[in-house]
């Protein structure tokens, strides 16, 4: 079990490992932790001071035991954020289970009361957002000597700006403790707070990010196109759940699957989701076409996952698919 506080750090890894291979490459780090104080000499310093296997790259052992050891007065404070989200998503799912049996009455006084659980959190957050501003000024006063890193140099630029890139990159990709309520598609009112939620939103991100730098939207326009050049591109998404006692059965199952999907003709990509502190994972493919997705489901690698997965799931595989314009897709990169 991780020390008490750590698994914020066991978060921050997974979002500054954009590849999600396992392990924080150079260009991950500075990519991540810049800050718009920290010179490139200074931050690869930090990295290889961290990474003490000498491996160039960055494992989750290596990051949580360097801040482990400089948290401080912060130990402590880490330690209740962990507590404090793990006890209002706890509550929150509790609400979800009695609210609509409750007199209008008490429903409201249960909004009320939640909102100002919002306004209480939005009020911590406050202080601490004006600390870092002013410790990182203090900072770039101190050295204006020094060039921050530009982490524009460090990734793949693009020309097409996607409406909320700049939100995901801004407070130094840092989740903000905010409380989201949501609508159950059957009108069962479930929440999710902060861990569970950002965690599922953060890997939606990295998606968003891969797929942004996949994707071709520059010089987008608005045109009329014939059915023969209207060619249509499938992603299909796959989500399963996955019994606890066959997890790792189920993990060499998808292993291979993956596998043999790489090399099918046609496949121009495929990635696995798992969702942290969950048995849900998602697998998410990319194909030429439909009719080429469709000859592959029909393989003795698809049919042998999909028997298998009767025995490793919970509940039936849950399927769904979209298709977008081939020119969109980025043959090239």
């Amino acid at each position: 079990m991780a020390e008490k506080g750590m698994s914020i750090f066991l978060d921050v890894f997974r979002r500054a490992n954009k590849k999600d291979d396992g392990a924080i490459s150079l260009e991950e780090f500075l990519v991540f932790f810049s800050d718009g104080v920290m010179g490139k000499e200074e931050l690869e310093s930090l990295f290889h001071e961290i990474d003490t296997h000498n491996t160039d790259n960055i494992d989750t052992n290596e990051l949580c035991a360097y801040f482990s050891k400089h948290l401080g007065e912060f130990k402590e404070i880490y330690g209740l954020v962990e507590e404090l989200n793990n006890k209002i998503s706890s509550v929150l799912q509790s609400t979800s289970q009695t609210y609509k049996d409750l007199s209008r009455t008490d429903q409201f006084i249960n909004r009320f009361i939640i909102h100002e659980v919002l306004n209480q959190i939005s009020a911590v957050q406050r202080p601490v957002d004006a600390a870092c501003d002013a410790l990182d000024e203090q900072s770039r006063g101190e050295r204006a000597d020094i060039t921050p890193v530009n982490t524009e140099q460090n990734v793949k630029k693009s020309s097409g700006i996607i409406p909320g890139r700049v939100v995901r990159r801004a407070k130094r990709q840092m989740s903000n403790p905010a409380l989201v309520v949501s609508p159950h598609v059957h009108d069962n009112l479930r929440f999710e707070v902060n861990s569970a939620l950002t965690s599922q939103i953060d890997r939606l991100t990295a998606l968003l990010d891969r797929m942004e730098n996949k994707v071709n939207f520059d010089g987008f326009t608005d045109e009329e196109l014939t059915a023969e050049e209207d060619q249509k591109t499938l992603l299909l998404q796959i989500d399963l759940a996955v019994k606890e006692d066959e997890m790792d059965n189920f993990r060499n199952s998808v292993r291979d699957y993956v596998e043999a999907t790489n090399n099918a003709p046609g496949c121009l990509s495929i990635s696995v989701q798992h969702y942290m502190n969950s048995v849900k994972f998602s697998i998410y493919e990319v194909w030429s076409t439909a009719d080429q997705q469709s000859s592959y489901s029909q393989s003795d690698a698809s049919k042998n996952f999909l028997q298998k997965c009767e025995t490793h799931l919970s509940q039936p595989v849950d399927t769904r698919s979209v298709l977008f314009p081939a020119s969109w897709w980025k043959k090239d990169y």
